[in-house]
Formats: C-alpha cells, structure tokens, sequence
C-alpha cells in the first residue's frame, strides 16, 4: 500500500506525465518503484511514465511485474495491449485486451482496441463485430477512441498495409456518421 511520500510521488508522475514530460516522469516513477518494489500500483505509475515517454519495452516490463503482483488490476492488463499496440506486436495484444473485455463486458478502451487489433490483422469480421458492440455501446466515446488509434497507429504507420488503412478508415466514417 502507498504512504503519503509514495502518493506524492505518484502525483509528481502524473504531473510530468500530464505536462508532457516523460523523462520527469519516468525519474520519479523509478524513484517511487526504489521505494516500494512490491506495489502493483507503483509499478503500474512505472510504466505509464515510461509509455508516455515513448519508452515501450520499458512500460512492458513495469506492467509485467504490476501483473505478477496483483494480476486482477484490469487497468494494468489494458495498458499491456496497448503498449503490445504500440510495440506492432499486435497478436500478443490480443489476449491481454481479450482478458479485460471478458472480465469487464463494458470496457470501451478494451472494445475499441480490440476493434483496432482486428483491424490491423486484417481480421474484418472481428473488427466489425468489435465495432458494432461500440456503436451500441457509446457512439462518441467509441468515436473518439477510435480517431486516437487511427492517429496513434494506423495513419503514420508505414508498416500498416494501405488496405489495413483504409478498413480502419471505414470503421472510422462509420462511427461519425452514425
């Protein structure tokens, strides 16, 4: 459990993290997991400050040994998908997000990545399907979510197929049209 130093500490993190610091971010994260290696929530702040740092092999192995701490942390295995996401390991984000979404039928940040793994494998029925739970779910926030996946990792991504691209495009319209 955290004390009042680890809480500051967390807050600081977030701080830098909401500022657009990673590397502030990431310093003070790994000074918090000195303090107490055996928090799950410390070393889930570790790899959140390493993820928006860029540093994704990093935040991997912080989410890691979150989830060897306490592997009931939903949030922990989220962010495990979307650093596989960001990392193009798109098959092993599967299970992680497949975890969330089975244990939390309403996570629209597990549907919609799911929606966006599908995607990028080429998996059209699935992202469909993906897609449509969204749709019924929250059109906006589906939507939005959605946009950010497409900017984040589809439009910049070179090693995305165009036809991968534009199947994402399409369940992109879909969502801001409906």
């Amino acid at each position: 459990m955290t004390n009042p130093l680890e809480e500051n500490l967390i807050a600081k993190a977030q701080a830098a993290m909401d500022a657009n610091k990673g590397a502030a971010a990431v310093e003070t994260a790994t000074e918090l997991a000195s303090i107490d290696p055996k928090d799950a929530i410390v070393w889930y702040v570790k790899g959140r400050a390493h993820y928006s740092a860029g540093q994704f092999d990093d935040a991997l192995v912080a989410f890691s040994q979150a989830a060897t701490i306490r592997n009931d942390r939903l949030e922990v295995w989220l962010m495990i998908g979307y650093t596989m996401i960001a990392l193009r390991r798109y098959g092993e984000a599967l299970p992680s997000l497949e975890f969330v979404k089975s244990t939390n039928p309403e996570s629209m940040e597990a549907t919609c990545a799911l929606c966006a793994v599908h995607s990028i494998l080429g998996h059209a029925a699935e992202a469909k399907e993906y897609a449509d739970q969204a749709r019924k779910s929250d059109s906006n926030a589906a939507s939005k979510i959605l946009e950010a996946f497409f900017e984040d990792f589809f439009s910049k991504s070179p090693q995305v197929e165009a036809s991968t691209k534009a199947m994402a495009e399409r369940v992109l319209h879909g969502f801001k049209i409906s």
